[in-house]
């Protein structure tokens, strides 16, 4: 499997490229401002690591060459959603705001609650200062997901230092609560989970395809 890596000179572009050396992956990679060079390439997949404002160019990389996309990256504007169903009816498509897998458990148990008459929560989400959306992505799934269940929800986002991601939901009743927390302690964790991703989505037929998917 040869992977295309698109924005190779990010944060996150740069972790998944020293993982790809580390583990001898074949791929690729460009940044947003030199795809030229995919002329002369040979690629199986498309693993986006770029910003959510290429995601129209990025999309277009897949369906040129007909082969699948992984959009690592969040953020995403109504008009970039619109945009991934409308190309997941032509190729796979995989999308998370989140690639670790025991974060796909933590938001598995949130999906399975059921509603619970004056259950309170409160979301504290803490990322590195230099993390630019707040709320994150995955702090969005999940108050999506609790906003959905009825539940009375306090949001709290801290930007701190070089915290790589913690998520912590705690549950309040009368004379009782309830701690779940998942914490990333480096972006190895995010970069396991890309690369699983597009082994996932590889031979996979023409849809829009998540972590949970996958777990």
């Amino acid at each position: 499997m040869k992977v295309l890596l698109v924005g190779s000179e990010g944060k996150m572009g740069k972790e998944m490229s020293k993982y790809f050396d580390e583990h001898c992956i074949e791929y690729f990679k460009i940044d947003v401002d030199n795809r030229d060079i995919i002329k002369n390439i040979d690629y199986d997949i498309v693993l986006d690591f770029s910003t959510s404002d290429a995601l129209p160019d990025n999309l277009n990389l897949a369906y040129k060459r007909k082969c699948p996309l992984v959009i690592a990256t969040t953020n995403h504007k109504m008009q970039n959603i619109r945009l991934i169903k409308k190309y997941s009816k032509s190729i796979p498509i995989f999308m998370s705001a989140n690639f670790s897998i025991l974060f796909t458990l933590f938001k598995r148990f949130m999906t399975s609650l059921k509603k619970v008459e004056n259950l309170e929560a409160v979301l504290s989400e803490v990322h590195h200062k230099n993390k630019k959306d707040k709320p994150s992505g995955s702090a969005k799934e999940l108050i999506k997901i609790l906003n959905k269940k009825g539940i009375d929800l306090k949001v709290h986002a801290y930007r701190v230092g070089d915290v790589v991601g913690e998520h912590e939901i705690t549950f309040y009743l009368k004379d009782e609560k309830l701690e779940i927390k998942h914490t990333a302690n480096s972006k190895q964790v995010f970069c396991n989970g890309a690369y699983l991703a597009c082994k996932f989505i590889k031979n996979k037929k023409i849809g829009l395809y998540t972590m949970e998917d996958i777990i």
